[in-house]
């Protein structure tokens, strides 16, 4: 299940500018490029990165969710956004750990240290990066999205 991406900028736009961060749309040269490099994409990681190059949600104190973008040429200035947080400097920083898989795609990262891993099946696992081992759950990239907006929209109320 792919999310519905108008419904999904439609819900992060509803918010003040200052709750989320969304960076410009990727390249499509960009995009081929890692592909070159690391392989084809899932097609919701290459939809996404249609939409937005990396963002924060639900920004509060910190973000509650990091979602990685891809690198720009020239790089972002590191105080504007991190270094290494893009899919294509983490991915293949996972696909080297012990755990991780060829065709895995590291793409986003949790406050509280939960590395989110997208495999070529649309299958989205959770890497708790204090415990060293893969959460119980398992989602497709959709019901991902929506437990993200449903946990964030709670988070803001609160």
């Amino acid at each position: 299940m792919n999310p519905d991406w108008e419904d999904l900028l439609r819900r992060l736009n509803a918010y003040s500018s200052c709750v989320h961060r969304l960076l410009s749309p990727c390249p499509a040269e960009r995009i081929m490029a890692v592909q070159s490099d690391l392989g084809e994409m899932p097609n919701a990681l290459v939809q996404m990165l249609k939409l937005f190059n990396g963002a924060e949600l639900f920004v509060r104190n910190d973000p509650m969710v990091t979602i990685f973008g891809i690198s720009a040429n020239p790089p972002l200035p590191p105080l504007e956004w991190a270094a290494d947080w893009y899919v294509d400097k983490f991915t293949p920083v996972w696909r080297s750990a012990e755990q991780g898989s060829q065709t895995d795609w590291a793409f986003a990262m949790m406050n509280y240290g939960g590395l989110i891993i997208l495999g070529q099946n649309g299958t989205i696992r959770e890497w708790d990066m204090s415990q060293g081992i893969l959460g119980p759950k398992t989602w497709e990239f959709g019901e991902w999205v929506d437990d993200v907006l449903r946990d964030g929209e709670s988070n803001m109320q609160e």
